[in-house]
């Protein structure tokens, strides 16, 4: 039983994306688990290039049960942690309550909740489908950059329709504030 539960886990692993890998290993991570709490969610990555090199930037988000039966309460990302892609190691790590990059916004209050309308009416599986394979485009695109490679047009189209569906509109002013230009782009 436990080796067909470890066989599981690996195919599982094998089968996610890199950036799947990232996210849920950040979770392993000491740092993540002297700072961040347990129970933080971790929102859509976040690409930086710089000095030649690629990092993702990981913003971490509060959540808790609403009221309503199958709704939770989202929070503005309390946090963020970058990493070099390469190699995912930690190269920063920003408190954003302390450091907000955009004080106009408030970063301590809740802000809507989950589901929100473009995922809603779809499945459980449908919603792990289409994020598995936004995760797997986020794989293409650091790939690409870090080759120094342009996205295609057509690419960056599916992308940014992806990102528009899954992306919870109550966060998208704080995902703006994180990184203009990228959200700029992708979330029109």
């Amino acid at each position: 039983m436990i080796i067909e539960a470890q066989a599981t886990q690996q195919v599982a692993e094998q089968t996610s994306s890199r950036t799947e890998q990232l996210m849920k290993g950040i979770r392993k991570m000491p740092f993540f688990r002297q700072i961040v709490p347990q129970e933080a969610g971790i929102g859509w990555p976040i690409p930086l290039r710089k000095e030649g090199k690629i990092y993702v930037t990981l913003p971490f988000f509060g959540f808790s049960p609403a009221a309503e039966p199958g709704k939770t309460q989202l929070y503005p990302p309390f946090a963020i942690a970058t990493l070099d892609w390469s190699n995912q190691l930690i190269v920063e790590y920003v408190n954003l309550r302390f450091r907000p990059p955009a004080p106009e916004l408030d970063w301590t209050k809740q802000v809507g909740t989950f589901p929100h309308p473009a995922v809603s009416q779809i499945t459980v599986a449908q919603y792990r489908q289409l994020r598995q394979e936004l995760l797997t485009m986020y794989d293409q695109m650091f790939d690409l950059l870090g080759q120094n490679h342009p996205l295609a047009p057509e690419w960056s189209q599916g992308f940014a329709e992806l990102l528009n569906i899954l992306v919870e509109p109550v966060l998208i002013p704080y995902y703006r504030a994180l990184n203009p230009k990228f959200f700029a782009r992708f979330l029109g």
